[in-house]
């Protein structure tokens, strides 16, 4: 019985989303205004601006104030992880497609010699130089940074 209520709900609730999704995703397409990987649809849309809105991002009290900042590893907060890192901040990123486990910290301080910061803000490099955290490892995040396809203002 529960699985045909959230089966019912589900219906209810996901046609206007893929309506929303479907319509920013054509005209970030359309306007030529999207940006690798394309196309856009089906994924967190990477799109021009996505630079601007990192450097606005990182002048709020919030992300200053913040210790450890919780980002996704979708290309469009790829400018996100670099102001975390380059500000000396610790990074908790979800591993790539979860293959070595759940979450990856990174710190530029702990990055060896020859290893920049865009080295690690891909998921290749996460893989390779994140510090794995496990489930039941505590940790505390001031901020957690997700993508949306759209939001309201």
């Amino acid at each position: 019985m529960k699985g045909e209520a959230e089966e019912e709900y589900s219906k209810l609730r996901t046609p206007w989303k893929w309506v929303i999704r479907k319509r920013i995703w054509d005209l970030l397409e359309a306007k030529n205004i999207a940006r690798p990987p394309r196309p856009v649809h089906h994924r967190i849309p990477n799109y021009d601006g996505a630079d601007l809105a990192a450097e606005r991002l990182a002048k709020l009290p919030e992300f200053i104030s913040a210790k450890c900042v919780k980002v996704n590893p979708d290309t469009p907060q790829k400018p996100v992880r670099r102001c975390v890192l380059e500000q000396g901040k610790t990074l908790l990123t979800p591993q790539p497609r979860l293959r070595t486990g759940f979450f990856s910290t990174l710190q530029k301080k702990t990055l060896p010699d020859g290893v920049g910061v865009s080295d690690v803000i891909i998921s290749k490099g996460v893989a390779k130089h994140g510090t794995p955290v496990g489930l039941n490892e505590k940790y505390i995040v001031d901020l957690v940074v997700v993508g949306s396809t759209a939001v309201c203002p």
